[in-house]
């Protein structure tokens, strides 16, 4: 058995086309640079979809294994990515779910990264209290729809990418986002003034 804390004797150049094929046989080298490649960048989409370090941390986990174990299922290996982050976003939107009825039944959900505290350090105060407000926004939105603007219009994902990624038609994924657009315009200056 391997040490967990082995590095990857693979070039980290290779093409991920390349990582998937070897990861597909078996080469733990290869999931081990895929993994290094990806996490920072899928983790930084879950944290921003999920506001808790600790649950961002398990959601990316979980979809590595998740996508480990079903990589067979990945058509175009070049694609490992978008089909990662749809995973993620497949993730997450259960433990959001998950969240939402412990809030109904009284428990509390623990969500420790609001927006405004994830300005940069230059923001102004106004900007600030605007985030805060957009979080209480987004907070009250149907999941899906927090996830589709998130992805949108956070993490700047092209709208094909975030239908991809919510597994849902490009039509779906726009109605998602008028309707966020739509009850977050109302309460949120988004454009500054």
């Amino acid at each position: 058995m391997r040490p967990l804390a082995t590095m990857s004797r693979l070039p980290e150049g290779l093409p991920t086309e390349t990582l998937v094929r070897r990861a597909l046989r078996g080469d733990r080298d290869a999931e081990s640079l895929l993994y290094r490649r990806y996490a920072p960048g899928v983790l930084s989409t879950a944290l921003r979809l999920l506001r808790s370090h600790t649950s961002a941390e398990d959601v990316v986990q979980d979809a590595f294994v998740i996508g480990f174990a079903r990589l067979a299922q990945l058509k175009a290996p070049g694609q490992f990515r978008a089909w990662l982050l749809s995973i993620v976003v497949s993730q997450a939107r259960k433990r959001l779910r998950r969240e939402r009825l412990l809030q109904w039944v009284g428990l509390d959900a623990v969500a420790d990264a609001p927006l405004h505290l994830q300005a940069v350090g230059s923001a102004s105060v106004e900007a600030r209290g605007e985030l805060a407000v957009l979080d209480a926004m987004l907070r009250q939105l149907p999941v899906a729809h927090r996830l589709a603007w998130t992805l949108r219009y956070v993490e700047g994902e092209k709208l094909d990418d975030v239908a991809a990624a919510m597994g849902k038609s490009l039509a779906t994924t726009k109605r998602y986002l008028n309707a966020a657009e739509e009850r977050i315009a109302a309460h949120v200056a988004l454009e500054p003034a």
